[in-house]
């Protein structure tokens, strides 16, 4: 039988990792990749599965999952996920990113001087959610209540409560404010 000290580390482990801030009933897989965790603030009831990238000044809330294969990529910048916010398999979010014009050398390779270093906060807002293989672009906001489905592309903020979709994504329609009721009935709980 798997225990679960086996697949994520222990609350002793995690402190160990030297975070700025981590929460109680927080699950992090030992196959996530952390680096500048002292940049890094957790919530409580939060699940990072295997195979994640976290790099950077990452702030997360409470009752967040981000879910396998995702990367989060924030440099000094900043990713923010507030409270019941969450990320499908296979997302990736980026605050910072190189300018492919043309006008300048990319990757991290090619000396500071002759590169243009996109810098924008990325926030993922209360009760938002990345469907899988979403990718969000540095500047690029999910408003409170907006979902994005499989395989978009958000590349500006996204208004409050939608359902966007595409490449760049656009809102399809209206998403409904029922989790707002069942969220506070887990907080109250």
């Amino acid at each position: 039988m798997i225990k679960l000290e086996d697949v994520y580390y222990t609350p002793e482990e995690l402190l160990k990792i030297g975070f700025e801030e981590v929460g109680d009933d927080v699950l992090i897989s030992r196959k996530t990749s952390i680096y500048m965790p002292e940049k890094m603030k957790i919530g409580n009831h939060v699940t990072i599965d295997d195979y994640t990238f976290l790099s950077g000044n990452i702030i997360i809330g409470n009752y967040v999952h981000i879910s396998s294969f995702c990367a989060l990529y924030a440099g000094h910048t900043g990713i923010e996920f507030d409270d019941f916010s969450g990320m499908s398999a296979n997302s990736i979010i980026y605050a910072i990113s190189d300018d492919y014009s043309g006008e300048f050398m990319v990757g991290a390779c090619a000396p500071v001087k002759h590169r243009n270093v996109i810098k924008k906060k990325v926030y993922i807002g209360k009760h938002a959610i990345l469907g899988t293989g979403t990718t969000v672009l540095p500047g690029g906001e999910l408003g409170e209540g907006s979902v994005v489905g499989a395989n978009s592309l958000v590349k500006k903020p996204l208004e409050t409560w939608g359902i966007y979709a595409g490449s760049p994504c656009k809102k399809i329609k209206d998403r409904s404010k029922k989790c707002l009721k069942l969220g506070k009935e887990i907080t109250n709980e």
